[in-house]
């Protein structure tokens, strides 16, 4: 390790603020990305190596715990992640905390025994089959696809209750599914699933407003709502800005499709009129006035 003399503290103080700034990495929503394991791995190695001998104890201990929430669920999305902790778990045992060798091994054996890198494809495989066994439980064959998705289902379905959106953002999707719905609906009622606005109602819903979310969830967190992007508007303002578009575009093919069903209900209305008022006219029964009243 390097002495720094009269400087030696700044080194520990650093040191606490690279724990912070490991367990906020390695802990958050992009922790099972190997870059980002790796970027919280530098500054630990670093002041170690400049005199902070205590710091890869509190690190070690974290790793563990990285290893205990990433690996035993879904760890097929975080491998990278994995990987990098495991490099680092090694660096941390060359840099003295050698302890960590122990319950890495009893994890490994718990990982093994509990499926390994089989776990993964079980799960995946088992939410497969979930919906055929739901239908055979039914006695039935299981049911072809709608042509059109259910509100509770799609791409925005992902999104309604995801916290890291604006709560306006939600409220936005909430009705942009619904809406979208409906459009597709009474497009598909009328028979106009071969027509423009069918395709672009479609449109929004699996492909414009989910691209839209995504976008704005690919920005950093901490500055998503509050950081300026363009215009003087924040990530969280232009999305909504976006979904409300999406809105009016929606609502405008709704009023076409209520403009089509009127014209069908008007035109059928005429028809009633001109039938009807002609069958009253060959119906109506001529008034017999009686001969007395003539001569009067």
């Amino acid at each position: 390790m390097i002495d720094l003399g009269p400087l030696a503290w700044m080194v520990h103080v650093a040191a606490a603020f690279a724990i912070a700034f490991f367990a906020q990495s390695v802990f958050g929503p992009k922790g099972r990305e190997a870059p980002v394991v790796l970027r919280a791995l530098i500054p630990v190695v670093l002041l170690t190596v400049l005199g902070a001998g205590w710091l890869p104890h509190p690190v070690a201990g974290m790793l563990i715990g990285y290893f205990g929430s990433r690996a035993f669920g879904r760890w097929g999305s975080a491998r990278g992640g994995l990987l990098a902790a495991l490099g680092g778990a090694v660096l941390m045992i060359g840099l003295g905390a050698s302890w960590l060798i122990f319950p890495l091994f009893f994890m490994a054996l718990g990982w093994l025994a509990s499926g390994g890198p089989a776990r993964g494809r079980r799960a995946q495989a088992a939410r497969e089959e979930r919906p055929a066994e739901l239908s055979a439980q039914a006695g039935g064959t299981p049911a072809p696809a709608p042509a059109t998705p259910a509100v509770g289902e799609g791409p925005l379905a992902a999104y309604l209750a995801d916290a890291r959106l604006p709560a306006q953002a939600r409220a936005q999707l909430v009705a942009l599914n619904l809406r979208t719905q409906e459009a597709l609906t009474l497009l598909r009622d009328q028979g106009l699933e071969g027509t423009e606005g069918f395709f672009v109602a479609r449109a929004i819903r699996e492909e414009y407003a989910p691209e839209a979310v995504q976008a704005y969830l690919k920005l950093p967190r901490s500055l998503a709502d509050t950081g300026v992007i363009e215009g003087g508007k924040t990530g969280a303002a232009l999305l909504t800005e976006q979904l409300e578009l999406l809105l009016d575009g929606v609502q405008d093919i709704i009023a076409g499709s209520l403009k089509s069903g009127g014209q069908a209900l008007v035109t059928h209305g005429r028809f009633l009129r001109e039938r009807f008022a002609k069958a009253e006219q060959d119906l109506r029964v001529p008034v017999m006035v009686p001969a007395a009243d003539k001569v009067k």
